[in-house]
């Protein structure tokens, strides 16, 4: 049996302003792997591209794991997929939903997002030093109390109609998470498991990043968890960027 790593040490917090920015400083003072920071309310939690990420407190999962996997810096995206399988799994597990993903980090029930993942990484030099992996899990509350968001984001309340016990969820997914981890840093590679789940593929999608729009059909992810967008017959590597799907296109 393999030894536990994430969520040996955990961290708990009433209010902080960013789990991510609490375990990156925890990870620059040589935290050891496996720290999981989580809190009952982020001031400043954030998303992919700055985006603001704030739900009500006390009713959520919202934890970062300090990771120091033993891969070369380039492939610390592997470890994206790796999240969301583990979280599409867990919940599959202990509610008996269908999960399906949505590149690159969100989690979908019922077509829509019930789970945000957030990575960011150290490299010094070419080593990776440590990468922080954010989770914000929609637990209970209603999106009916916030009708901007209903018709694209749900909460587990809303889709099975009943209260979640956060704690065994978080035990569930903390033990999920660590033995997804510990086939990735085995060299498993998970790109069939993760390909299996991605709706995104075959779809005609417009990718926004900071500066660029492209549109084109998701044809395949790489091992890294890139997204190859066929251009009419030309492919692009994509690492990041916000996918919308373009109904009736091919």
């Amino acid at each position: 049996m393999s030894k536990q790593i994430i969520g040996r040490e955990i961290l708990r917090y009433d209010q902080v302003a960013s789990t991510n920015d609490l375990a990156c400083e925890f990870a620059a003072h040589g935290a050891a792997e496996g720290l999981v920071i989580t809190a009952q309310e982020q001031l400043a939690g954030r998303g992919r591209m700055g985006r603001q990420w704030i739900v009500p407190r006390g009713t959520s999962l919202q934890f970062s794991i300090l990771l120091r996997p033993p891969l070369a810096s380039q492939h610390a995206t592997r470890l994206m997929p790796m999240a969301a399988l583990a979280i599409a799994r867990t919940l599959e597990h202990e509610f008996n939903v269908l999960p399906t993903l949505k590149w690159p980090n969100d989690i979908l029930l019922d077509g829509k997002k019930v789970c945000g993942i957030l990575i960011e990484s150290s490299i010094v030099g070419e080593k990776l030093a440590y990468v922080i992996l954010g989770i914000g899990l929609n637990v209970n509350y209603t999106m009916r109390d916030y009708p901007e968001l209903a018709p694209f984001a749900t909460t587990l309340q809303d889709v099975l109609g009943q209260e979640i016990d956060r704690s065994n969820l978080e035990r569930a997914l903390l033990a999920e998470l660590d033995a997804y981890y510990a086939r990735v840093c085995g060299g498993e590679s998970l790109t069939d498991k993760y390909r299996t789940r991605l709706g995104t593929l075959g779809q005609f999608i417009r990718v926004a990043s900071d500066d660029t729009i492209l549109q084109g059909v998701a044809e395949n992810v790489d091992d890294d968890g890139a997204l190859i967008l066929n251009q009419n017959g030309a492919r692009v590597k994509l690492y990041a960027g916000d996918v919308t799907i373009i109904k009736g296109e091919r």
